[in-house]
């Protein structure tokens, strides 16, 4: 009598325990179709002091963006103005003849070049220069090379770039085209002493 109760008492124990887990897979199943929430996959990065959690996020493959050429206008600007030297030898003082060039010019003179290098590449000290005499100051114009009386005491030949007039009366700037800056000095219209009126090479 006490074997078959002790059977009796085993089994419906076996059966509660079956009842109650498949209870619990019912559940738990139930439970994951309603929450709809994916699991994360969490990384574990080490730093000197804590480890910190980050999910990890599927990688999305982008596409690169295509190349565009971008339409360049062209430079079709062509060159610019700029002082150029006076016209001190007209036509009609220019003849070419079977023996030579012939130029009727007043008061030549003929100017021996230092090597300074100032005026690269107009000339250099093996160019030959003629100059001619200067009467007046309106006969010169920002783009002359003239000579000069510097207060060194020797004459320079540099280009004009500026001409004004302050409480001395007039004045030139000078500058060589081969020099970063420009003369650190005002030219007066007395310490001009002959304009280039040609360069021979």
């Amino acid at each position: 009598m006490m074997i078959r109760k002790g059977m009796r008492m085993n089994t419906l124990l076996t059966v509660f325990v079956l009842i109650v887990f498949a209870t619990g897979l019912s559940l738990g199943g139930l439970i994951g179709i309603y929450t709809n929430k994916s699991v994360d996959t969490e990384a574990y990065q080490i730093t000197s002091n804590t480890v910190v959690t980050q999910p990890l996020q599927q990688a999305q493959t982008k596409l690169a963006e295509p190349l565009h050429a971008i339409a360049q206008q062209p430079n079709i600007q062509g060159p610019q103005e700029r002082n150029s030297p006076g016209d001190w030898i007209t036509e009609d003082k220019i003849e070419l003849r079977k023996d030579g060039v012939y130029i009727r010019l007043n008061d030549p003179q003929w100017a021996i070049l230092a090597n300074t290098n100032s005026m690269d590449p107009v000339f250099d000290d093996g160019s030959h220069l003629i100059q001619t005499l200067v009467s007046s100051q309106d006969q010169i114009r920002i783009g002359d090379i003239i000579t000069y009386k510097s207060p060194l005491g020797y004459s320079i030949v540099h280009r004009v770039t500026d001409i004004g007039e302050d409480e001395e009366g007039w004045y030139a700037i000078t500058k060589g085209d081969n020099n970063p800056t420009a003369d650190p000095w005002k030219v007066r219209f007395e310490d001009v002493t002959r304009v280039t009126v040609m360069i021979i090479y």
